[in-house]
């Protein structure tokens, strides 16, 4: 099979390619669904193998809006490696992605031969950790900094109290904390609720979405909310209203106790921006280890989109006066809802 660009959504792309050993969660079937559903994007994939089996693929989405035509690998992922093995494989199948003529950007997190291809400038880096769970639990706890202990007894000794949770009204909790929280600590937007529920319908049928809530008399603090995929358990997101009590600390080591029960093999804390040490240093308290995820673009020659400049300056300037603290968190969530797909 020659490459060949198709809709990932039709056909038999996914037989074989869903546990690809370069695949994660940000390159599963129900992700994927959840993007398309909630954004309306068309997710493709530049393909080959042999004897009409896919056996290696670059996923992108082609994304045209105000902010101009791009390609995407893919929107609102941590990383999104390429599914593809051997440096020919590589050059084969991402020169119909460049022959589209538009920026594209990919975000790597083990693939050597995107990063080895003088065509792509590097123009960003993030750090990645993850925690090894199949260690005991006694290793586990162990194997923790001595802060994120000492945190984790200072939130069990205020009465801190963490629920497992796999409904979609912890799945809508979690998402009231997620948008205060964006809102005023970062001044950002957050994704609409329709992800969450979307997320909701393709991950909690199968027992792979948990939301784990720290609450103190009954009151949610905070939350993460995880996903699963092929043995792996996603920190996809966090949020808290109240830091005072350590809740985090605590939260991060019932997902790794939860992680061991379920018999997975790794945590994955994901992308951390370099920018924000606060975070990094959390994560770094139970990560056994750390890698760069990398951002790479290709930009045609002589390409200038200036209106596609003055939307994002245009949409920097809508988020921060919708983010302004005398905006209420309802409409802020609602201009995330009309705005958000634009960020990516």
């Amino acid at each position: 099979m020659s490459a060949q660009v198709v809709d990932v959504r039709n056909g038999d792309f996914w037989t074989g390619m869903a546990e690809h050993r370069l695949g994660s969660l940000f390159s599963s079937p129900p992700w994927v669904e959840a993007l398309a559903r909630t954004y309306g994007f068309t997710i493709s994939a530049s393909v080959s193998g042999r004897h009409n089996a896919v056996e290696n693929a670059i996923l992108f989405s082609h994304v045209s809006d105000l902010r101009g035509d791009r390609v995407v690998c893919l929107p609102f992922s941590d990383y999104c490696d390429p599914l593809v093995e051997g440096g020919e494989a590589w050059d084969e199948l991402v020169e119909p992605i460049l022959a589209l003529g538009l920026p594209v950007t990919l975000r790597c997190l083990r693939h050597e031969h995107a990063l080895r291809d003088h065509r792509f400038a590097m123009v960003g880096e993030a750090l990645w950790h993850g925690v090894d769970l199949t260690r005991d639990e006694e290793a586990l706890w162990t194997g923790l900094s001595g802060s994120a202990r000492q945190n984790v007894r200072k939130a069990q000794r205020n009465g801190v109290v963490v629920r497992e949770e796999r409904s979609l009204d912890a799945v809508h909790a979690f998402h009231r904390m997620h948008r205060h929280l964006r809102k005023s600590k970062y001044r950002l937007l957050a994704q609409p609720v329709a992800f969450f529920e979307n997320l909701y319908e393709q991950f909690a049928p199968d027992d792979r979405l948990t939301v784990l809530l720290a609450e103190v008399d009954g009151t949610p603090i905070a939350g993460i909310f995880f996903l699963e995929w092929q043995g792996t358990l996603y920190y996809k997101f966090n949020a808290s209203t109240d830091q005072t009590l350590c809740p985090n600390d605590l939260l991060a080591w019932e997902g790794i106790r939860m992680g061991r029960r379920r018999g997975l093999s790794r945590l994955d804390f994901g992308l951390s921006d370099i920018r924000q040490p606060g975070l990094v240093r959390y994560k770094r308290k139970y990560a056994t280890e750390e890698r760069t995820i990398t951002m790479l673009r290709w930009q045609p020659p002589g390409h200038s989109d200036p209106r596609g400049e003055l939307a994002s300056r245009t949409l920097s300037r809508l988020t921060h006066l919708l983010t302004a603290p005398e905006v209420p968190d309802e409409i802020a969530g609602e201009a995330g809802a009309e705005l958000y797909r634009f960020f990516c």
